[in-house]
């Protein structure tokens, strides 16, 4: 049975048993997100807001290379691992929004992942955190579908304030570089300034707001569009490049606030 938060204005569906993802937000009477129609798409990723943890994106070759050697994680994206540990899971509530589970082989750690739904008065906060006791690499994400039309209003528009691109290379994976942002459509990671807006002209406008300048936008299905923040780029543990300067951070937050239009 799925959990349900909501007030006034939100409605927020949880599914313990599928990574508890969001599978339902719904802001002002409007279904925000969306299932991918594209039927090559992983069924487990296509759907709803789902965490990504202890990696986030793409690990090239799935092997994640640290002090204590190389570990091979699961290939699940041809020959790259994809997305983490967690969105595959069940995870257990502890309490109203809030959701534990233990992750450890194939990841060289052990440790828990934290999830944590709270309602606004407009939209929903979701926090995701990772806690293995080390200060070992991780990169942990959000991943929402949104969708790219509404019950009403016009199609979706993303206001996304990128300050850069990480480059890809021909394999689609990250050269270590930081480019001038292309016009898309994207399977892209951007540094941002400020909080991305997506608009549906008529209907509603979503702000998404989190405490990293990292975000993936994925725009290339017709009828849906990601916004992802990310506390590092895809593949960022070969890029000395694209790693945090200081330790590697272990929470991500996002806040997602509507006003109709």
């Amino acid at each position: 049975m799925n959990d349900v938060l909501h007030n006034d204005r939100v409605r927020a569906e949880i599914d313990p048993t599928r990574g508890a993802r969001l599978v339902s937000l719904v802001i002002d009477g409007f279904e925000v997100l969306a299932h991918a129609e594209d039927p090559s798409v992983d069924p487990d990723i296509a759907d709803g807001c789902f965490p990504m943890v202890p990696w986030a994106g793409r690990v090239r070759d799935g092997l994640l290379r640290d002090g204590s050697g190389v570990h091979q994680l699961p290939q699940t994206d041809g020959p790259n691992a994809l997305h983490g540990l967690g969105h595959v899971a069940a995870w257990q509530a502890v309490a109203e929004g809030d959701y534990r589970l233990g992750i450890g082989a194939p990841w060289p750690t052990s440790g828990t992942a934290a999830l944590t739904y709270r309602l606004l008065d407009d939209g929903v906060s979701i926090e995701l955190g990772w806690d293995d006791g080390t200060d070992g690499p991780c990169s942990i994400g959000l991943h929402p579908w949104f969708a790219r039309r509404l019950s009403a209003g016009e199609e979706a528009q993303l206001s996304l304030g990128a300050t850069a691109m990480v480059e890809r290379g021909p394999d689609g994976l990250p050269t270590g570089r930081l480019v001038d942002p292309t016009p898309g459509p994207w399977d892209d990671c951007f540094r941002v300034e400020g909080s991305p807006v997506l608009t549906w002209p008529g209907a509603l406008e979503l702000t998404l707001s989190a405490a990293t300048p990292w975000w993936v936008v994925y725009d290339q299905p017709a009828g849906t569009i990601c916004v992802e923040p990310q506390t590092a780029p895809p593949d960022a543990f070969d890029h000395a490049a694209l790693q945090p300067s200081g330790p590697w951070p272990h929470t991500v937050r996002l806040d997602v606030t509507g006003r109709a239009l």
